[in-house]
């Protein structure tokens, strides 16, 4: 359950957006690049705003919530499924050019490295994209009391309906089959966040992937 939700933030990445190397940072002739140097995230404003924090409810039960800092450049999403007999709760930080994910209560967890994707607006994708993935605008509607913009695509077969606002994914409907997956905000929070849960937790060791 947690791969195909984690599938469904993925394929809205992607048929958003034009398909680029990652950019790594650059270095000089005086400089040394080991393993300890932290790669630069590539961040040009990717939300329309500074912080916040979004709900959202997801197929069979399953519970995220994102947290997003310096527009984008830090975030934090916790997944939580909830099967009754069966619970997880996945974490995963991203800031200074690294993904750390864990789940809650384990000890180990991963590290590696993270450039901010492009941005999520349907509407700056480039022409061969368009094409591609057959992104059609559908106008704007009003979720979760924000005024998004309404976009469809098609992905390997899978039809897309999305609505982001100020860049930020508020609903997505993919249909797989016969069956429709809808991941949809329940709460939106504009404004500053606790730069605590930004923060690596204690008493967990990451390895590097």
């Amino acid at each position: 359950m947690k791969k195909l939700l984690f599938t469904l933030f993925a394929l809205l990445l992607i048929v958003a957006c034009s398909k680029t190397e990652e950019q790594k940072p650059e270095s000089t002739d005086q400089q040394t690049v080991t393993t300890q140097e932290s790669p630069k995230p590539v961040v040009s404003q990717r939300y329309g705003i500074k912080s916040g924090v979004i709900f959202y409810d997801a197929p069979m039960g399953t519970k995220q919530e994102l947290y997003f800092d310096d527009y984008g450049a830090k975030e934090v999403s916790i997944t939580s499924v909830d099967f009754g007999v069966a619970k997880s709760k996945t974490i995963e930080i991203r800031k200074d050019g690294f993904s750390y994910t864990y789940e809650e209560g384990k000890t180990e967890g991963t590290k590696k490295a993270w450039y901010a994707p492009p941005s999520t607006d349907y509407s700056k994708a480039d022409p061969r994209t368009i094409e591609r993935y057959k992104v059609k605008d559908l106008g704007t509607e009003n979720i979760a009391g924000k005024d998004c913009k309404k976009f469809s695509a098609e992905f390997s077969g899978s039809p897309i309906i999305s609505w982001t606002w100020n860049n930020l994914m508020v609903k997505s409907i993919t249909k797989m089959g016969d069956a429709e997956f809808v991941i949809e905000a329940t709460k939106i929070q504009d404004g500053s966040v606790d730069s605590k849960i930004f923060e690596l937790p204690a008493g967990v060791t990451f390895k590097e992937m």
